[in-house]
């Protein structure tokens, strides 16, 4: 397989090379620090007034299990999830469901079709802005940059093709294209947690 090099997509680099399946599959490989994911999960729990709004709280918490200890969460163990995000497709091709898994660990998550947590795909994820069938929160979700890459950030607004949304990781707003959008999942409030410090 083709290797490509990461400095050409990632900033802060420890290995000079990523395979080319590694870098389609990362979330987080966008922007100035690497760890959009992270900073998305730290501004859902800030703007629900949560007391863990670091993004190296949850980055080490995710890779090492570390932080919220009312949960079966014992972290990857993949020292990149923790420098380029958790990975936003599976092994199968399928959205990775340990994202959803794992914010379940900290929020109250919903989908648009059973109710339940997890991913809302694609077209539907119009749906999630519907409040009264989903209830109040924040839409986190992955959208496409480019071939090899892909950006999570808090979905604002969808309108005519087109969802606007706020970066956490530059604090710009923007807007992604339907097409581009991949995924997304809807915390509507904090879970009852008990932690370490950082």
């Amino acid at each position: 397989m083709k290797k490509l090099s990461k400095l050409s997509i990632f900033d802060e680099c420890m290995n000079p090379e990523l395979s080319e399946n590694e870098m389609r599959e990362t979330v987080g490989g966008y922007g100035g620090t690497n760890d959009c994911f992270f900073d998305c999960m730290a501004y859902i729990t800030e703007q629900f007034g949560g007391d863990n709004t670091s993004p190296s709280y949850f980055m080490n918490d995710y890779v090492n299990g570390a932080g919220n200890l009312n949960d079966n969460w014992e972290g990857t163990k993949v020292p990149g999830d923790g420098l380029y995000g958790p990975p936003i497709f599976d092994k199968s091709g399928a959205l990775n469901e340990d994202i959803a898994n794992y914010m379940s660990n900290y929020f109250e998550i919903v989908d648009n079709t059973t109710g339940s947590g997890g991913w809302t795909k694609d077209s539907d994820i119009q749906s999630l802005f519907d409040d009264e069938k989903t209830g109040s929160g924040f839409i986190m979700g992955a959208y496409r940059v480019n071939e090899s890459t892909s950006h999570a950030v808090i979905f604002e607004s969808y309108s005519d093709g087109v969802y606007t949304y706020y970066d956490p990781s530059t604090g710009n707003r923007g807007s992604a294209s339907g097409g581009d959008v991949l995924g997304a999942i809807k915390a509507t409030g904090l879970r009852e947690e008990e932690t370490v410090d950082e």
